[in-house]
């Protein structure tokens, strides 16, 4: 009798047990101003190629810094207070973003999980900058 209740509540278990495996993730980073009010959020959507930046302000440019070495690994130009970055364009890892307006900077620190592969490095253009 023991036997079988034990064998019920295992299958019972893996049942109701879920594969998270093959989801897609949708991360939020938020980065807040010194009163506590949203300055910038960023969305990462696994199932997608890119990364939503909102801005409360308007910025002019953003750039995506190598942690360890502080060089720009990906930067661009901006006009109004959203955009969309490439991941296919960043390895996986840390980096810390750096956000643009005409009062101030905003940084956060983001990670990037790219699942998919990493296109080769791009010659500098006058918009995406490969480093500093």
């Amino acid at each position: 009798m023991n036997k079988v209740i034990l064998l019920v509540l295992v299958l019972g278990f893996t049942g109701f047990a879920q594969d998270n495996a093959n989801k897609p993730q949708r991360l939020k980073y938020v980065t807040t101003a010194p009163d506590g009010s949203v300055a910038m959020t960023i969305t990462d959507d696994s199932s997608k190629d890119n990364l939503k930046l909102e801005s409360v302000n308007n910025f002019y440019r953003f750039e995506i810094l190598d942690p360890i070495t502080g060089e720009a690994v990906l930067a661009s130009k901006n006009q109004g207070k959203e955009c969309d970055i490439d991941k296919t364009k960043l390895a996986s890892g840390t980096y810390n973003l750096r956000l643009y307006t005409s009062n101030f900077v905003i940084t956060s620190k983001i990670a990037i999980n790219n699942t998919k592969k990493v296109l080769p490095s791009l010659q500098p253009t006058d918009d995406v900058v490969a480093s500093r």
